[in-house]
């Protein structure tokens, strides 16, 4: 009991004071002053500097004051040396666990802030490029059934029908973050429909997806967008048809493959499938694949799994 009040804790105490109480308050002097005009590694290496320096003087002037003035030893060459030791490492060590452990906090909590704001901004922009899909798709829609309505009245009112199956499902999932491949497919086959109907022999269409499959979930108009991609910017005529492939591949993708028949066709607004790649680049980090090979357009799109 008596050692806690010994000369020695006494002066184990003024020490340890500098070293904690005054080091930290000329830390957060030193970041008050700079915190808004240097790096946060600066900032870092700047207050362990000035903490670790006050540390320094601190000691020595304490252990000065101690030994020398207060109780008269002899201020020899070793005396100083030892005086000297101890007042560097001391600081140093001790500042340096304890700048550790300040900026280790400070850092985590600075990270787990930007991770927030990246997700909040990652959910706005994946808000807004789903906002997207339903203006793109109007476009060319509207853009299809005047071209129907030209060629022939008559299946105008089929296509229109079709059209709002199409419509119905775009404004039940628009909420969605993913939705089941089946229901993709029947909106994609409610679009084929039109064109084998608009077409006649132009278009030559395999869709192999096992019934376990059809339950994997997909992104919203993923693909709708990629069937529309192919039949937008290709050739469709009954001399030359244009051959799609739908199926899901062994690594559980789901492949949209079409033979590469290009055609001049007019402006177009460029959202489709950068868009597309862009919104699973932000659900799953890791987008289309994207393929020509052998006179065909291949895209593979990433599966989600199947929803409990």
């Amino acid at each position: 009991m008596f050692a806690l009040f010994s000369l020695d804790a006494v002066f184990g105490y003024i020490v340890a004071t500098i070293l904690v109480f005054g080091c930290e308050f000329i830390g957060r002097i030193t970041e008050k002053a700079l915190a808004e005009k240097v790096t946060t590694i600066q900032l870092a290496t700047l207050r362990y500097l000035a903490s670790a320096s006050f540390g320094m003087l601190g000691v020595f002037a304490a252990s000065y004051g101690w030994f020398t003035v207060l109780f008269g030893f002899p201020t020899s060459a070793d005396f100083l040396i030892d005086l000297i030791v101890l007042s560097l490492t001391l600081p140093l060590f001790v500042n340096g666990l304890m700048e550790t452990f300040h900026y280790h906090g400070a850092w985590q909590a600075e990270r787990f802030e930007k991770e927030a704001a990246s997700r909040q901004a990652l959910l706005a922009e994946f808000e807004a490029l789903k906002n997207q899909v339903s203006p793109h798709f109007l476009f060319n829609s509207f853009a299809t059934l005047s071209q129907i309505i030209q060629d022939d009245p008559q299946r105008a009112s089929a296509f229109v029908d079709d059209l709002s199956d199409v419509f119905r499902y775009v404004l039940q999932n628009r909420e969605a973050d993913t939705v089941a491949l089946s229901d993709e497919l029947k909106a994609v086959q409610a679009l084929l429909k039109v064109h084998k109907a608009r077409v006649p022999g132009g278009l030559l269409v395999e869709i192999a997806i096992a019934d376990k499959a059809k339950g994997e979930q997909i992104l919203p108009m993923a693909l709708y967008t990629l069937v529309e991609n192919a039949l937008k910017h290709n050739i469709v005529t009954a001399e030359q048809p244009l051959s799609i492939k739908i199926h899901v591949d062994k690594d559980r993708a789901l492949v949209v493959e079409n033979t590469l028949q290009p055609r001049r066709t007019r402006h177009s607004l460029g959202t489709g499938l950068k868009n597309l790649d862009r919104r699973f680049q932000l659900m799953l980090r890791r987008g289309l694949d994207i393929e020509k090979a052998d006179g065909k357009f291949i895209v593979r799109a990433p599966l989600m799994g199947i929803t409990p």
